[in-house]
């Protein structure tokens, strides 16, 4: 079954509007099926498999309290039900004694999801380099960025 528009709606929503980028480390299991496996290239060594185990690995770092991940692009799959996400995330710097307190990291990246034939995911690969500058405001950073043409973001990267 070829990927349909509810599946880029999901694949949406599971980085906005309750998922990463709610504060809820329940908010993203609404989108995953039970047995999801889910990898982080820079974060995690290995598979992480199931809601439990997913959940676990973000509500244990405490990023998703203070996490934005808005959707820049998608890309549809040939072939199978997967779709490829371009994201820009900002987390917010808790960390008291650092200088950048209360600002916001950046780091672009994108997601591998594939779906299952109830439209959940069952597998998200996320693919980032990491850190890569900070911001004053994460709303600022990501409108100056819409404003670029693709030309112009290709040629930077981060803050």
């Amino acid at each position: 079954m070829p990927v349909g528009p509810n599946d880029i709606e999901t694949g949406r929503k599971l980085f906005e509007e309750g998922g990463w980028s709610s504060g809820d480390p329940y908010g993203p299991d609404q989108w995953f099926a039970d047995d999801a496996v889910m990898r982080d290239i820079v974060n995690h060594d290995g598979a992480m498999r199931g809601k439990e185990e997913i959940r676990h690995f973000w509500a244990r770092r405490k990023v998703g309290i203070t996490l934005r991940v808005p959707v820049e692009e998608v890309y549809v799959a040939e072939g199978h039900r997967g779709i490829a996400i371009l994201w820009m995330a900002y987390s917010q710097i808790m960390d008291e004694s650092s200088e950048d307190y209360g600002r916001w990291g950046t780091f672009e990246g994108m997601s591998r999801l594939e779906f299952d034939d109830e439209g959940k995911v069952t597998l998200e690969v996320d693919y980032h380099h990491g850190f890569q500058g900070v911001t004053d405001s994460w709303v600022a950073h990501w409108n100056a960025r819409r404003a670029m043409s693709w030309k112009e973001l290709g040629a930077i990267t981060g803050a």
